[in-house]
């Protein structure tokens, strides 16, 4: 026979009850009023695909007054851009994480609401037959067709010449739109030609012409054999891979202009003999060496020279702080650069290693003139790791990357290839874009750019659809068919027996 519960026991208990029952609904209560006030916004993807790039970041989160975009979109709309509605849904909620309330976001389909397409585009004056993003911000607007949210390509089908989406580069274009509103004054970066120069916008520097076009920046040509004078509304000079060297008039029209706080980011083709232009880079305590930097790695037998450098970036500088935890490749031949240790200059010249090669690289001095297989280190000549491959100088600057007035600032990169069409990576882009950045003053918008998002795509024959369409509607499924039959005869004779 069970013993008889007490009352006090029972009383106890449904006190042991209660508690354990409030305990729960407050540590319930508690989570989600933590998890309201202090979340955090994580993208877990690998590529961190509907992530925003640093810039985003910085530009939506840094909006100091209320701002509004107006998504004039009707997502049962025929047009080709109708497909885009999705990703840039996406983007919009997340630039609405980053700038909280101070985003005030409205989506407008004009065929639910004809009263407010009409006064939209009244106040805005657009085509109302077309989808378009609209920012308004500090008194200014900006109108964005869908379509130039999407990157086409261009086939030929059954049916005619026709266009495919193939990558989303909403982010970039919108943060350009942004920075436009934001007052951020429109810079003007010459690239110096005359020299065998490469040029932005034409092959092999067309990614780069465009992704000049999104920062908001204005590329011009520089011939200095015809003028010696710097223009006045220079913010930055680029010499992107010099083959021929500079002329004496025009050495002294870029030592003029750099020591009167002139920018300036040069990449050297390894290849070529350019004193003056080298004289001209170690004044500012950056020496340009005579050599080529590779690896050595065994394979069988014999060692295989590796040319393509994966550099490392060195930490020390806002230009190339966000990216610590990643690794940059030079294709084509690369040179190392020696810092001078003790410049005796007129005004403090400070400068820093960006880009230091991995381990195992090293500077050969014969890579150019031998076989590979004749390549080796050579302690007397060659330089040792670590080797410097990018490197900053700065000349009357604070030691703050942030603050610049009146200073005069130089990068110099030991390649010259690493921005060609064929060779340029992700890494590579964020590099040169935010060296711009920070070179003509826009420090805060350094680190990675907006990419575009890519579609998978798979180019298949007419031939090839027809098989994969005759598998998928007829074989697959006969074969499923007969194979279910073939079972349900083998248990109904299994039945019988």
């Amino acid at each position: 026979m069970a013993a008889l519960i007490s009352p006090s026991s029972r009383v106890w208990f449904i006190v042991r009850l209660l508690i354990q029952g409030i305990s729960i609904l407050a540590l319930i209560i508690g989570m989600n009023l933590i998890s309201f006030y202090h979340y955090q916004h994580l993208d877990l993807s690998r590529s961190h695909r509907f992530s925003l790039s640093e810039q985003g970041s910085v530009l939506f989160s840094g909006i100091y007054k209320p701002a509004s975009i107006i998504i004039y979109f009707s997502p049962t709309s025929l047009r080709q851009e109708a497909e885009l509605y999705g990703d840039l849904k996406s983007l919009i909620e997340e630039y609405q994480i980053k700038a909280g309330e101070s985003l005030i976001v409205e989506y407008l389909d004009p065929a639910r609401n004809l009263a407010r397409a009409r006064e939209i585009q009244a106040k805005y004056q657009f085509n109302p037959n077309e989808n378009v993003v609209i920012l308004d911000y500090l008194d200014h607007q900006k109108v964005i067709p869908v379509k130039d949210l999407g990157e086409y390509e261009t086939f030929i089908s059954m049916e005619g010449t026709q266009k495919r989406l193939v990558a989303f580069r909403g982010e970039q274009v919108i943060n350009n739109a942004l920075i436009e509103l934001s007052g951020v004054p429109l810079k003007k970066v010459y690239f110096l030609q005359g020299h065998g120069e490469m040029t932005p916008g034409i092959s092999p520097l067309d990614i780069i012409g465009h992704y000049l076009q999104w920062q908001h920046i204005t590329p011009g040509l520089l011939n200095l054999s015809n003028s010696i004078n710097v223009p006045e509304d220079t913010s930055l000079i680029v010499i992107a891979g010099a083959h021929v060297d500079l002329s004496i008039p025009e050495l002294v029209a870029l030592k003029k202009y750099w020591t009167e706080s002139g920018r300036l980011l040069i990449l050297l083709d390894p290849t070529a003999d350019t004193p003056l232009l080298s004289s001209f880079i170690e004044d500012a305590g950056i020496i340009p060496r005579n050599d080529r930097v590779v690896r050595s790695l065994p394979l069988g037998n014999t060692n295989t020279i590796i040319h393509d450098v994966t550099g490392m970036f060195v930490p020390g500088s806002e230009f190339t702080k966000q990216f610590l935890n990643l690794n940059i490749l030079f294709s084509g031949p690369t040179q190392s650069l020696a810092i001078e240790k003790n410049t005796n200059k007129p005004q403090e010249i400070r400068v820093r290693p960006l880009i230091e090669a991995l381990y195992g690289f090293w500077g050969s001095c014969n890579a150019a003139a031998q076989d590979d297989e004749d390549i080796s280190f050579e302690p007397e000549r060659d330089t040792p790791y670590p080797v410097i491959i990018a490197a900053m100088a700065d000349r009357g600057a604070l030691h703050d990357d942030r603050v610049a007035v009146h200073a005069s600032r130089i990068v110099v990169v030991g390649n010259s290839d690493f921005i060609k069409d064929a060779w340029i990576g992700e890494v590579g882009l964020d590099f040169f874009s935010s060296s711009l950045n920070g070179l003509i003053d826009r420090v805060s918008l350094a680190g990675n750019t907006a990419k575009m998002k890519s579609y998978f795509k798979l180019n298949l024959s007419e031939q090839e659809m027809t098989r994969i369409a005759f598998w998928s509607i007829f074989i697959i499924p006969m074969g499923a068919g007969m194979l279910g039959m073939f079972f349900l005869w083998r248990r109904k004779r299994n039945i019988d027996d």
